[in-house]
Order: C-alpha cells, then sequence, then structure tokens
C-alpha cells in the first residue's frame, strides 16, 4: 500500500481550495448583504443562538423563546428545548463563553458574528477533507493510479462541494447542516478504509457526535453499523455492529435523558408534528401556533394519509436529486456497484450513500417537501458518485479504451461537474441577492432600533408576543412567545402567560398572516378585537420598507396577576422621515 505522506507537490491542493472556499463564502455573504439588509441571525438559527446564549450566561439548557404550543408543558420562561438539537447549543455556548459579554446588551449583539464560526470553519474543512480524503483512498483502493489522479480528484470534489450553492448559504449562518455534512464525510471515509471493523466503539461515538446535530442520524447510524460489519471479516461482524451501535448510544443518551427529564418522553420532539403538515387541511404553521395538542389521525388512517402525502411529494423531490448532472453522478455509482463489484468497504460507503438519499427523499416527503432536508445527503452522494464513475471509466473491462481516452472520459467527468458547479454557484449567488430585498426580517439597523426602544420601556424580563420570534429574543434580551395564530387565540396564550405587548413586523398588510392583515392595514382595528383587550396602538414604517404595529394590551382578568400598564412608548428613533 502506498505510504500516505504527503509531498511538497501535493500541498497546492487543500490551499487553494480553502482560498476558493473563502472567496465564495464572501461572495455568497455580500450577496445577502449579510448584517445588512439581512441580519445574521434568522429564525431558526436565532434559536440555536438563544438557546447557546442560555447555556453560556446561566448554564442550563433552555431557551426564552418558545411557541404558543410550547405553553401547555410549561408556561413560564425559560422553556426546555423542544425544537432544536444540541449540537450547535453546545458548540455555540463554548464559542459565546470564550467571548463573554458584559452583562445584557440593549439592542443589536455583535457577538450574532460569532455563531458563523463554526459553520464557517466547517465549509473549509470539508473542502480541504475532500482533498485529504482522496489521498488516503487512492493509497489503500489505487495504488497503481497515476500520481496526478488523487489531486484532480480531490481538487474536483473539493470545488464540486464549495461551488454548491446551498452549501455557501449554509455557512453564512448558524445553520446546522455543515457540521451534520463534516460528521457525514468522516463517516463514509471511515466505511471506505474499514475504520469499523478495527475501532467500532470509536466510529460510533463520531456517528453519535455527529448525531447531535441533525435527528436524521437516529435512522441513519444502523444503516452505518449495519455497512461496518458487512464489511468487516466475519468473526468481527457482530462485535462491529454491537460496538458501533454501543457508541452512538452513548452518545444521544445524554439528551434523551434531557428529554425525559423535560418533557416526561425520551422522543419527545415538536418537528414530529410536521408528518401533518399538507394532510387534512392542516399545516405546520397552524399546529405550532394554538396553545392546543392536535388531534390527529391514528392507525390505519394516519398510515393510508400519510403514504399518500408521501407518494404525491416523492416525485418532485426525485426529480431535483437528478436535476443536471446529479443523475449522471448517481447512475454512475449504482453501475460502480452493479459492473465493478467493489471491495466490500467501497461498496460498503457506496450502498451506503444511495440508502441515505434514499431515506432523505422518503422523510422530506412525509414531512415538508424543502429541497434543504435533502441537501446533508445529496451533498455526500453526488461526490461519492462522480467518483464512482471516475473509477468505473477508468476500470470497466473495454478492449476499445486506452488509457489515454480512459483519462480523456475521466476529465470530461471533472470538467463537467466544475462547469455545473461553476454555473449553480452564480445563479445561487444572484437568487440570494434579490432575495435579500424581498426578506421577510426587517434590516439588523431596524432590529436594533426596535429593541433599544422596547428594552426602554419593558422591564427586566417581562415577557413579549411578536411574530419576529428568536431574532427579537435575541437582540431584546426579553423572553418572546411567537406570534399566535390569529388574535382569537391570544387569550388562549395570556392564561398561560401573561404578557402586555405584541410586536407585530410585517412588510405590509398582504404580507401579514392572513388573520392578522387586517390589524396592520388598519389603524385602530385591534381596538375592535375584543378577545386582545387592546389599550394603545403604536404604528410606523421603517426606512427598510416595514410596517411595525406595537399593541399595548390591558390587564388580564383578576383571576390572573397582571402588572401595571406602563406610559406609550417613543417610536421617534424608529419611524422613517
Amino acid at each position: 500500500m502506498r505510504s500516505t505522506r504527503m509531498s511538497l507537490g501535493d500541498l497546492w491542493v487543500v490551499p487553494v481550495l480553502l482560498l476558493a472556499g473563502t472567496f465564495l463564502w464572501m461572495l455568497h455573504a455580500q450577496a445577502w448583504d449579510l448584517g445588512g439588509r439581512s441580519p445574521i441571525l434568522n429564525y431558526d438559527t436565532a434559536q440555536y443562538a438563544l438557546a447557546a446564549r442560555e447555556l453560556a450566561w446561566h448554564h442550563h439548557m433552555a431557551t426564552p423563546f418558545a411557541l404558543p404550543i410550547e405553553l401547555i408543558r410549561q408556561s413560564q420562561p425559560p422553556w426546555p428545548l423542544a425544537a432544536v438539537q444540541p449540537g450547535m447549543v453546545l458548540a455555540e455556548a463554548l464559542v459565546l463563553k470564550l467571548v463573554p459579554a458584559r452583562g445584557a446588551i440593549a439592542g443589536s449583539d455583535p457577538r450574532a458574528w460569532l455563531t458563523l464560526v463554526l459553520p464557517f470553519c466547517c465549509f473549509l474543512m470539508i473542502a480541504g477533507s475532500f482533498a485529504l480524503a482522496m489521498r488516503h483512498l487512492f493509497a489503500r483502493w489505487w495504488p497503481e493510479a497515476p500520481a496526478w489522479g488523487w489531486r484532480v480528484a480531490g481538487f474536483t470534489l473539493g470545488m464540486m462541494f464549495v461551488l454548491d450553492p446551498e452549501a455557501q448559504h449554509f455557512a453564512v449562518g448558524g445553520f446546522t447542516e455543515l457540521p451534520f455534512v463534516l460528521g457525514l464525510l468522516f463517516a463514509f471515509l471511515g466505511l471506505a478504509l474499514e475504520i469499523p471493523s478495527h475501532t467500532p466503539l470509536f466510529f460510533g461515538i463520531a456517528l453519535g457526535l455527529t448525531g447531535l446535530f441533525r435527528a436524521n442520524m437516529l435512522w441513519l447510524a444502523p444503516v452505518f453499523a449495519l455497512a461496518g460489519a458487512w464489511a468487516a471479516p466475519r468473526p468481527r461482524m457482530l462485535r462491529t455492529f454491537a460496538l458501533v451501535m454501543l457508541g452512538y448510544l452513548a452518545m444521544a443518551a445524554p439528551w434523551w435523558f434531557y428529554k425525559y427529564r423535560a418533557f416526561g418522553d425520551p422522543g419527545w420532539d415538536l418537528t414530529k408534528f410536521v408528518l401533518w403538515d399538507g394532510v387534512g387541511g392542516r399545516t405546520w404553521f397552524s399546529l405550532y401556533h394554538v396553545t392546543e395538542m392536535p388531534r390527529l389521525p391514528h392507525g390505519a388512517e394516519a398510515l393510508a394519509l400519510l403514504s399518500a402525502k408521501a407518494l404525491k411529494n416523492a416525485p418532485a423531490l426525485l426529480l431535483d436529486m437528478l436535476l443536471g448532472p446529479r443523475g449522471l453522478w448517481i447512475g454512475g455509482a449504482v453501475f460502480y456497484l452493479a459492473v465493478m463489484r467493489p471491495a466490500r468497504p467501497l461498496a460498503a460507503a457506496v450502498g451506503v450513500a444511495l440508502i441515505a438519499a434514499g431515506l432523505g427523499v422518503a422523510t422530506s416527503a412525509l414531512s415538508i417537501p424543502w429541497l434543504r432536508y435533502l441537501f446533508p445527503t445529496r451533498i455526500m452522494l453526488e461526490p461519492i458518485g462522480a467518483l464512482a464513475l471516475a473509477a468505473l471509466l477508468w476500470r470497466v473491462p473495454v478492449e476499445a479504451l486506452t488509457p489515454r481516452s480512459r483519462g480523456v472520459l475521466i476529465g470530461f467527468v471533472a470538467l463537467l461537474a466544475l462547469l455545473w458547479g461553476g454555473w449553480s454557484s452564480v445563479r445561487g449567488i444572484a437568487e440570494a441577492r434579490a432575495a435579500s430585498y424581498e426578506r421577510g426580517t426587517p434590516a439588523s439597523t431596524t432590529l436594533t432600533a426596535l429593541s433599544i426602544t422596547l428594552n426602554d420601556r419593558l422591564s427586566s424580563g417581562e415577557v413579549l408576543m411578536s411574530n419576529l420570534g428568536p431574532a427579537l429574543a435575541w437582540q431584546t434580551n426579553h423572553p418572546v412567545v411567537h406570534l399566535a395564530l390569529a388574535p382569537t387565540d391570544v387569550d388562549a396564550c395570556r392564561r398561560r402567560i401573561d404578557f402586555r405587548h405584541i410586536v407585530l413586523c410585517f412588510r405590509d398588510s398582504q404580507h401579514a398572516w392572513a388573520p392578522w392583515s387586517e390589524v396592520v392595514a388598519t389603524a385602530g382595528y385591534a381596538r375592535t378585537l375584543t378577545e386582545l383587550h387592546v389599550s394603545a396602538e403604536h404604528r410606523f414604517h421603517t426606512v427598510d420598507g416595514f410596517t411595525i404595529v406595537w399593541l399595548e394590551l390591558a390587564p388580564m382578568p383578576p383571576t390572573l396577576a397582571a402588572r401595571p400598564a406602563r406610559a406609550a412608548p417613543s417610536l421617534g428613533a424608529l419611524a422613517s422621515r
């Protein structure tokens, strides 16, 4: 087996990929106008940042943000983590702990930029790891390949990743996708290099750490364990599977215990309700924004409804997986397994990539059919498929193909991958720039001004309700309950936790949630809604084109505790000129 020691001639690949990745990251961040038109924290990323800050400041796993449905189990903040995974929370808490704040900050917290540290590092690490992985794979399985083989393969696969617009998007926000993908990359490389048969417990621990970032590993871990056992020598198959699963469970158990302590159910997760999105007139939105548990079908009826939903959503998701040359990469992986009959470790890695992609399509079709849910498995299958296609072209037993013609075909595969990646990247950056002008969240300066005004009028720790949700909770350091589905649902929320302020922020009434559109459109309309008990209304337009309606609510009936009413806020700093 060829030595894997690096030579001076090999050192150019990784630095070039890191520089290319940094440049593309900057282009994508500039397209979004990150920190300007686009706040650093959005709905998803702010939830992780809030929980991380709570852990760093107060040393417990909780959050000052809740959806109305969460008030059923616990009414008072901080609330237990019901909709996020712990990996990003722990990582961001560590970063925030290293850069402590001098007490609570009113307005924009510049440490929001620190939430980009992990995804940015993962973005570059994945690109560089593709190159280093090729070095080890070629030394183990293709030692007879020419010296340029691993360099071209590593550069091509690394560039395929950094050119992917979704990868760039997840790198400019505190999303969990890239840490999860980094773990998947090491898992696939481990299968190909026979790591499960040699150190199965550590391989399982790596799977468990990866699973702390996304729940997908719950069903992927057994697949990796079975594949690792299948590729191991026969006497060690059962031992390999058992130890891999033991390592995974050792990492997952503390989180399941936390869920049991907080919710009485180790498997509790709010995201399970997305299964019913689009079924029987339900949406994930309508399920989350009311203070009652949904009444859902059971048994055969549930199976029939969910099967129909999956069959309806799957074709569009499959088409996206086959878009452009993606179908060629997947076909290459399938034919590589069928024609080449590779060694078991390689077959295990390619087979798991195909199975994981299939499971990704199935789970997305069952939940919300968003393309982002296909990203982790798609971004792994594409380079694996491209590499399998290149291996197939190099070794397929066709006498008409000379080594030179095989090299030309492999070069064409690499060129096609780079051209597709370049075109996708250019289009993705253009789409990001256009989307930044249509975001549903106001600019960072508007959020800062709003948070300062709120902090001037609200008492410490006072709860408010807003459609800005976790983004506003991060800015103000106040607990925030996400806006109820309709004005008629506010009373039920207030009977669980009394609050006196509702902040609505939409571009205009047409962009507002339908039940709230008239409140946004017509001054004084909120006072006519007896269920809101509005005592004062303040509205203004921001310089970035948003309408903000601030409703002050009268005290609840005497049966519930109430705070004294406050004076009307000064909105001069927020109003547009």
